[in-house]
């Protein structure tokens, strides 16, 4: 008898087990790395500032990563790999720089979401709660509105954020239940004044080249991807441009320069606290990147030179040309004048110049030869 208690036990432990495992009213995990890329996925987040829960807060989600083919990660869609300095999310697994490298994911591809892409948008209701269903697996982000109350001159702030549909629990597990992946979060909320001044300021990076550097240039301020304002910056408002509106908005910068001009432009923010007043600081540096192929000069050397080339080679030489170096000679002898001081010049003799002793001298010659002739004759 107690032997066959001992088998019933076990058969009704077993049973037990069964019976959980098949049940559709209990939450089930499944393995991490075995996602079912066919099921959807929802996602719930909450709104809250201390005890108090925030309804009526537009929230907007943008997907923009997937679950890879095999189900064992995720991957960046295309459109926002081309833009993310990390690309590689298998990579993120070093718990001291997670955070760092998701930030860096999430200011890349926000404002090119808030800019170009739809989201899908719900309001939190029921205690401060956004509720998304049927959502294909993937990343996501996460931006919300602000909430501005004017009693207390103050704005709640919802930070923007990433997360993954579905959601690893404590186990290290992907959360399923009921045939859908879920995730949940609660959203980051800070409390601050009414209004927050702003500034942008120009910094050229350009070293040597300061002569190309444009005497001003135009930026388009955009607030939440709609124009806010147009400005000029230049030297006689030192690069520089502030202004005051409320928090929350997110603001993102165009800049126009003329002409054909190699610059890079790179945009970086500092954010400070005085007094309750809320400063952000945009700084816009412009980096000149030298040209890989400068143009070439206008009267570029040829590209095999003879060895010793002629000063000017005519196209078609004359049919008797002259000696180098020789101007033409007239017939009579002597009369050439002011030979040029060239090298390999020759110099005639300068014989002829004077003709009046040729006569005296003939004469002379003449008697001399009689003389001669009468002193052999007399010999």
């Amino acid at each position: 008898m107690k032997r066959f208690s001992k088998i019933l036990k076990r058969i009704t432990m077993a049973a037990c087990v069964i019976s959980l495992m098949f049940s559709g009213k209990t939450m089930t995990t499944q393995a991490r790395g075995l996602i079912d890329t066919s099921k959807k996925g929802s996602l719930t987040i909450e709104y809250k500032y201390g005890d108090r829960h925030f309804d009526g807060v537009e929230v907007n989600i943008y997907k923009i990563g997937s679950v890879s083919s095999d189900g064992s990660f995720f991957e960046l869609d295309s459109q926002y790999k081309a833009i993310s300095p990390v690309t590689d999310l298998k990579s993120i697994t070093d718990k001291a720089t997670v955070d760092e490298q998701w930030k860096k994911i999430l200011d890349a591809v926000e404002p090119y979401a808030v800019n170009t892409v739809g989201p899908t948008t719900t309001t939190t209701s029921n205690g401060g709660y956004a509720k998304f269903t049927g959502l294909d697996l993937g990343i996501y982000l996460v931006r919300s509105s602000t909430v501005v109350d004017e009693s207390e001159e103050c704005t709640y702030v919802f930070s923007s954020f990433l997360i993954s549909v579905p959601q690893l629990d404590s186990s290290d597990n992907w959360i399923y239940e009921g045939g859908v992946y879920s995730a949940s979060a609660t959203c980051k909320c800070e409390k601050e004044s009414l209004n927050e001044e702003f500034e942008l300021l120009k910094r050229w990076n350009d070293a040597g080249y300061e002569n190309l550097r444009p005497s001003s240039i135009e930026v388009v301020i955009k607030r939440d991807g709609e124009e806010y304002a147009t400005v000029t910056l230049n030297e006689e408002n030192s690069w520089h441009y502030s202004w005051s509106d409320k928090s929350g908005y997110m603001w993102t910068f165009e800049e126009r320069v003329g002409g054909d001009i190699n610059y890079s432009v790179s945009l970086s923010d500092t954010r400070s606290n005085a007094n309750g007043k809320v400063k952000i600081t945009y700084v816009l540096t412009n980096t000149y990147n030298p040209p890989d192929n400068p143009p070439p000069p206008d009267n570029p050397p040829p590209d095999n030179p003879p060895d010793n080339p002629p000063d000017n080679p005519p196209d078609n030489p004359p049919e008797n040309p002259e000696t180098p170096g020789f101007p033409s000679l007239p017939e009579v002898l002597g009369a050439i004048r002011n030979l040029p001081e060239v090298l390999g010049a020759r110099r005639l003799p300068q014989t002829g110049l004077l003709w009046w002793p040729i006569p005296i001298l003939v004469i002379v010659g003449v008697v001399l030869i009689v003389k001669g002739i009468r002193k052999n004759s007399k010999a």
